[in-house]
């Protein structure tokens, strides 16, 4: 009985452990607004759009997603990804209106390159 006992924790506080963490874009300071030019408010989508990319690829199913799926169905990845993504579009929603306040040209984005 203790062995049973023993392993659901084991079990469940692996799972814990086990749920990814993907971190948040801040929202844009008031400050942020009135001093970024149009070069940073394009390196800024950029840091945001590689924010993204990292999000799609961690949240790809690996032993993780096996372990967190043991403890919560895999409720508490989904979640965590779902506010992270969220963040990032509203970072960028941010950005793509301060790029039309400061009367930006379209941000040019450059399709990445294929790993070799």
């Amino acid at each position: 009985m203790k062995q049973v006992l023993f392993a659901v924790i084991a079990v469940v506080a692996i799972s814990g452990c086990a749920t990814k963490n993907y971190g948040r874009q801040g929202e844009l300071t008031g400050y942020e607004k009135g001093t970024m030019t149009c070069r940073e408010i394009d390196l800024e989508s950029a840091k945001v759009n590689g924010f993204i990319d990292h999000v799609n690829r961690e949240s790809q199913f690996d032993g993780r997603s096996v372990l967190s799926f043991l403890g919560d169905f895999g409720i508490g990845n989904m979640m965590e990804k779902d506010s992270a993504m969220e963040s990032a579009n509203r970072r960028r929603a941010a950005l793509d209106d301060l790029r039309a306040s400061k009367g930006c040209g379209a941000y040019a984005t450059v399709p990445p390159t294929p790993a070799q």
